[in-house]
């Protein structure tokens, strides 16, 4: 594990020291902020989401834009290497390709992380002048964040490994972009969505990664933590036994068409 561990400090390092990077990022994190927080005045009132407190509701999508964009475009860098070739010569390295790619990916998200949620916290609690957790409960949040931005970052991977197949991940990588935003309840708790919409995303990974955390900025329980936790840790095994088996069949194709 040294080897993959040293990826990841390496990682971590290069995304700390790229710091013009996460000022972009911040910028772009606090402008979607800021419009979505307008966008939702209209849409609550057609949607009848009108009981919702706004500093709560603005405290929600601020949590779910900080998971959605510390995620680091890993699977253009599986699309990269496949594309080119260079996949071939890191396979006879003494590590895993898989592996090395998880831990380079949470090197960057962790940088990722640790910015962006300073600047998330920091400019929310400025715009609303409300902090709406105790430091147990924020301490909860911190950790059921950090598990919802890996699990997003194991089904980029899949994305990723798409390419073993058709070469240009754009076409999944869009798809699950949108079906992240639909049934992840972006803008809007889930809650608010049709009772059908509410059913169809509640056998998908999205509410782990996005509502389902970001909601207990508006209803914080025990009960829902343990049921967030629940989710995370569920899908989280099951992305990484799908990130598994992806790759071992990708090898297969590669080793039939001769690397």
């Amino acid at each position: 594990m040294g080897k993959y561990w040293a990826i990841f400090r390496l990682a971590l390092i290069q995304s700390l020291k790229n710091y013009k990077g996460l000022i972009g990022l911040s910028i772009f994190l606090v402008t979607c902020l800021l419009v979505f927080a307008h966008l939702w005045k209209v849409a609550a009132v057609r949607m009848g989401a009108d009981p919702i407190d706004p500093d709560a509701l603005l405290w929600y999508i601020a949590l779910n834009e900080w998971v959605l964009i510390v995620i680091p475009e890993i699977q253009l860098d599986i699309e990269r290497d496949c594309r080119s070739g260079r996949l071939a010569y890191m396979l006879p390295r003494p590590v895993s390709y898989l592996t090395s790619t998880l831990f380079e990916g949470l090197g960057a998200l962790c940088a990722n992380f640790l910015f962006l949620g300073a600047v998330t916290f920091l400019f929310t609690w400025w715009r609303v002048n409300t902090f709406p957790f105790d430091a147990a409960s924020f301490t909860l949040l911190i950790l059921l964040s950090a598990g919802s931005a890996i699990v997003s970052l194991l089904f980029r991977i899949a994305v990723g490994l798409s390419a073993f197949w058709i070469q240009e991940v754009g076409p999944f990588d869009w798809l699950w972009e949108k079906m992240l935003f639909a049934l992840g309840g972006l803008i809007l708790p889930l809650a608010a969505y049709p009772i059908w919409i509410q059913k169809i995303a509640a056998y998908t990974p999205f509410p782990a990664i996005l509502g389902e955390r970001s909601a207990l900025a508006l209803d914080f329980s025990h009960a829902a933590v343990l049921h967030v936790a629940g989710s995370i840790l569920l899908w989280g095994c099951i992305g990484l036994i799908f990130v598994t088996l992806l790759y071992r069949r990708g090898l297969k194709i590669l080793n039939v068409e001769g690397g």
